[in-house]
């Protein structure tokens, strides 16, 4: 009997092994591979590629895939990619983000920030997948130089690998169209971590329009290109090939500047607009054309012709093309714009009119109340002999009191959510506007709240406390579309702040017509409005001088005539203060410090900054194509516009140029030494021990041929710093013992055929202050007629 239950038990668990319902396969099972970049290579502060590879090997799938990500320390969200997914099915999705990093304040990274939500990350599941949680890339620095090439052969642009770019900090190199299982990208967010594009021989009018389209707005968001000439270029070049600098002709042999012999090289004219790079007897080499922001520079040879590349100078000639992308992060304490607006702008945007309350309207309301509760409500009740009533109407007052204070307070706050824009935008050579910006929001009521940005503006959200352990995409969602983006601020706080920061470039939005002259100490001319907006406080920003000339409104013009303290305008240097840790007393001074905030970021991000003056002026309309999807709100804004120009100069005669009228250049010898600009003064840096060379240029407004300098003058200081000048009669550099010496008849001696007076300096261990003012120079002459 007992064998024959035992049988029966072993048949029935036997069975159903075979009966029982396998969840496994009645639900999705999907593997997610990811990369990020080129190569899987990203750079710290830039946009980038994102790519993820998804396969379904169990039933059909359909929601989001959410990568949680943090840009900088202070700014993060998540990313949401909708995707479906039939039974056995694979699919590459490739997304571009504005930026990625690997630094948390809340400790080590999160194990997991790659997610899938089934039926979408609003309302459906995280479930389980296979595969890595987290991307992986290798990590630069804003100062590593990334170049890109599409050429059929590698090979020809091999020498590009051994660039001499002094301030960079090391060299990658991207065969784009030689990369396996790997789209080019056709966002121009993917494209940002890119600093230059070189194109050999390609047929880049055969990539997809969508392709060509994101590069060239790369380029006019601050993108360079690098191409060669062949007889077929204005076809292989797709809608880049109008901008091409260069209007060729016949081929012939020269020798190239730089390379040991002669090469074929087109004969070619500089095109209007262009600048010439490189020419020599009348035969241009190289020439660039400015692209909004960016540029396109070409050369009028091959580049990857064997008898040009394998030439022995040919890969220090081409540095000179490759020019390290400058970066700001060393003056603002090493973090990137966005990361220090948090601080600068943010926290002063996030003050909003409707937090402050009137201090002598609440205490005249307490003292009436005290007033009537205590000696009025006590006499007349005790004349009626009602005392008891007091029980009654005590609390009444007081709570009649709380609300109407509560109202009070609360009346710019209840009806509309409240948003505060901040910016600044620098005008490029196309009349675009290219800026950073804050959003502030002040919520109505809980929940979520959603904005809609086109594909030229980026938004990342600040997260709202730093040490927060919490996962970016709990705060923040941001869904990308093919013009537009969503971001969702999740679940905010009644009555709370929140930010959306992010990058905008504005498209053929105007510009200043500006025609000045500097002449006899004075400057004068007009400046005309052609942006669709008014402006006040137009200023001329030379030097630390702002010169307040007025205000326009759209199409109108205004008469400049300003005394200034010398024949040429100084560039612009930094002037203002922060605001970030400063309480701001009342409502007058809270736009004041937003503008002055403005002032003091923006210098840093100024494509000419210390190279140029400006116009600047400031704008209340909400110039950032930003909106606030389903619901009215009262909008309130401010933004700097920037604008670089050279006046006309009248120089003849006895002129005096102090140092703020040269432009510096410093970079370390042989590429090796720190140093490191510590201040909003131009001249006091930080350095390790090591060598460095210093230039000064002349404004190349000023006609050497005309000039005769008949001083020199130079001011040093620094005990750890041995400074030699460089004599251009000997080709040798002469150590300057004298602390403050002049030079009288050797002045020409030191100034360049260009305009340039070159320094050495030679900087030792240090046992007291490391933080060095460097060498300024004076020069006294004469201007010929």
């Amino acid at each position: 009997m007992h064998k024959r239950l035992l049988a029966f038990f072993v048949f029935a668990l036997f069975m159903s092994l075979f009966t029982m319902p396998q969840p496994s396969l009645a639900a999705p099972q999907i593997t997610i591979d990811s990369s990020a970049g080129f190569q899987n290579k990203v750079k710290y502060e830039k946009g980038l590629p994102l790519q993820f590879t998804v396969t379904n090997e169990g039933s059909a799938f359909s929601g989001d895939l959410v990568l949680s990500f943090s840009e900088t320390y202070n700014l993060g969200a998540g990313m949401a990619l909708p995707i479906d997914l039939a039974e056995g099915e694979s699919k590459t999705l490739q997304i571009a983000s504005s930026g990625l990093s690997d630094m948390y304040y809340s400790g080590a990274p999160s194990d997991q920030s790659i997610f899938l939500f089934e039926g979408g990350w609003e309302k459906g599941k995280s479930i389980k997948f296979k595969g890595k949680k987290t991307i992986q890339p290798s990590y630069y620095t804003p100062m590593s130089l990334f170049v890109a090439m599409l050429t059929d052969n590698p090979d020809r642009l091999s020498p590009l690998k051994q660039l001499n770019v002094p301030t960079s900090e090391g060299i990658e190199v991207f065969h784009l169209n030689q990369l396996k299982e790997f789209t080019l990208p056709t966002e121009v967010q993917a494209w940002d971590m890119i600093d230059y594009l070189v194109i050999d021989e390609f047929a880049y009018s055969d990539l997809p329009a969508s392709t060509q389209k994101a590069v060239l707005q790369w380029i006019q968001q601050g993108g360079h290109v690098v191409t060669g000439s062949t007889t077929n270029l204005q076809a292989e070049l797709g809608n880049l090939s109008e901008y091409l600098p260069l209007e060729l002709a016949d081929v012939t042999d020269v020798k190239v500047p730089g390379l040991e012999t002669a090469v074929p090289v087109f004969q070619a004219t500089v095109k209007e607009g262009a600048t010439a790079k490189l020419q020599k007897d009348g035969q241009v080499f190289a020439a660039t054309q400015s692209v909004g922001s960016g540029s396109l520079t070409q050369m009028s040879f091959s580049l990857g012709d064997e008898t040009v590349s394998t030439q022995k100078g040919y890969s220090q000639m081409m540095s000179s093309f490759f020019p390290a992308v400058a970066t700001n992060s060393n003056s603002m304490g090493g973090q990137s714009i966005l990361d220090y607006m948090t601080y600068e702008v943010g926290s002063v945007n996030e003050l909003f009119e409707s937090f402050e309350v009137s201090k002598p309207f609440i205490l005249a309301i307490v003292l009436l109340y005290i007033l009537l509760i205590v000696p009025v409500l006590y006499i007349v009740l005790k004349k009626k002999d009602k005392r008891e009533y007091a029980w009654v109407i005590i609390p009444a007052v007081a709570v009649l009191t709380s609300i109407g204070l509560f109202a009070f307070g609360a009346k710019d706050r209840i009806g509309n959510p409240q948003i505060q824009q901040t910016g600044f935008f620098e005008v490029d050579a196309d009349s675009g506007l290219k800026g950073y910006y804050v959003n502030s929001l002040l919520s109505n009521r809980g929940g979520n709240y959603q904005f809609t940005a086109p594909a030229s503006t980026t938004m990342t959200s600040r997260i709202a406390n730093e040490f927060s352990s919490t996962e970016p995409y709990l705060s923040a969602m941001l869904e990308r579309g093919a013009t537009n983006s969503q971001m969702t601020l999740r679940d905010m706080r009644y009555w709370s702040v929140q930010s959306i920061m992010g990058q905008s470039y504005i498209e053929d939005s105007g510009d200043f017509a500006i025609d000045l002259t500097v002449a006899d100490e004075k400057i004068t001319g007009t400046i005309q409005n052609n942006f669709p907006f008014a402006v006040e406080e137009i200023s001329i920003w030379t030097g630390t001088r702002l010169m307040d000339v007025g205000k326009l409104n759209p199409g109108e013009t205004l008469k400049v005539n300003e005394t200034v303290q010398s024949a040429i305008l100084s560039p612009a240097a930094p002037v203002g203060q922060s605001y970030a840790y400063q309480p701001v007393a009342n409502v007058k001074e809270l736009e004041k410090a937003r503008r002055q905030t403005l002032l003091s970021t923006s210098f840093e991000q100024l494509s000419k900054n210390g190279k140029s003056p400006y116009v600047i002026a400031y704008t209340k309309d909400a110039i950032v194509p930003i909106t606030l999807e389903n619901q009215r709100a009262s909008v309130e804004s401010v933004h700097l516009i920037a604008q670089s120009f050279k006046p006309q100069l009248t120089l003849e005669g006895d002129i005096t140029l102090n140092v703020d009228a040269l432009t510096l250049d410093l970079v370390a010898a042989n590429n090796t030494g720190f140093f490191e600009n510590v201040s909003n003064d131009p001249y006091l840096y930080y350095f390790e021990p090591g060598e460095f060379d210093l230039t000064y240029t002349l404004p190349e407004e000023i006609e050497l041929k005309k000039s005769t300098w008949t001083e020199l003058a130079l001011t040093k200081t620094g005990q750890n710093v041995t400074v030699s000048l460089f004599n251009v009669d000997s080709g040798s550099y002469e150590e300057i013992t004298e602390t403050n010496p002049k030079f009288a008849e050797k002045a020409k001696q030191y100034i360049g055929p260009e305009g340039a007076i070159k320094l050495k300096l030679k900087v030792t261990e240090s046992s007291s202050n490391p933080e060095v003012v460097v060498p300024k120079v004076k020069l006294k002459g004469v201007i010929a007629p």
